[in-house]
């Protein structure tokens, strides 16, 4: 069948309408992406989210940033809170404030080494060697209350001793400190195996202070000395010990 000029017409006239439509929009496209409209269609990683409103437009997993701290939500352990993103330890508590990442955060008191220094002639008792007991008294929650107590056995007649006591305290993994003290007795008296009778030994070279209050920050690991001699408090020892921060069962 032959086309007549009339139609031939209309088909050059519809042609050169297409032609010009698809020359402003890619003209659109280069010389203004922002305003074309292929913008609001493109998805570059093609994850179904239009770069235009995909705030990772080359990345496939991500397409959002609530808190807009840079990491996508998908990858974000805690995509609400600006200042957290990553929980190594999977505890619910971001790596930012949890002391021990790798797992449940606690610290370790270790008694290193003892050595009794002997009486003198102002204590008001007095024989050869002590026996020695100790105790670890932990503030975990640095409230002012020593709320965990932790007690060796007794060392009947032993004047030096030498890693021999120590305690796992276990703390939330936000906490960002602890407080301790370490008492250390000479046990005169044990009935139906209860201590019914000691005394406190010192270590700590200060008149009127036989044993330390510490705070420290965490994490956190050191090591102290203490020798008691050179106060008026007696009778008097020297005392080893450290905590270290530790990641526990």
């Amino acid at each position: 069948m032959t086309k007549t000029a009339h139609e031939g017409g209309r088909l050059f006239v519809a042609s050169i309408m297409l032609l010009t439509s698809l020359f402003v929009l890619l003209s659109f496209s280069v010389l203004s992406p922002a305003m074309s409209p292929l913008t609001a269609i493109a998805d570059l990683d093609a994850d179904g989210v239009p770069d235009s409103t995909d705030i990772f437009p080359a990345d496939p997993s991500e397409w959002r940033d609530s808190d807009n701290d840079g990491v996508g939500d998908i990858n974000d352990a805690f995509p609400n809170d600006p200042s957290e993103t990553i929980d190594s330890d999977g505890d619910g508590i971001g790596d930012s404030i949890d002391f021990m990442d790798e797992g449940n955060g606690g610290v370790r008191i270790s008694l290193i080494e003892f050595e009794f220094e002997g009486y003198t002639s102002s204590c008001h008792r007095d024989k050869y060697s002590p026996d020695p007991w100790f105790e670890i008294r932990v503030d975990t929650d640095c409230d002012g209350d020593f709320d965990a107590v932790f007690q060796s056995e007794v060392f009947y007649g032993e004047d030096y001793l030498e890693c021999f006591f120590g305690a796992d305290v276990d703390l939330r993994d936000d906490a960002e400190s602890v407080r301790f003290s370490i008492i250390v007795y000479d046990v005169w008296d044990v009935d139906n195996n209860e201590i019914t009778d000691f005394e406190i030994l010192d270590y700590v070279p200060l008149d009127g202070l036989m044993a330390e209050d510490q705070t420290v920050g965490l994490p956190y690991c050191s090591t102290w000395t203490y020798c008691g001699e050179g106060d008026t408090d007696d009778p008097d020892c020297r005392l080893e010990y450290m905590i270290s921060t530790v990641a526990l069962p």
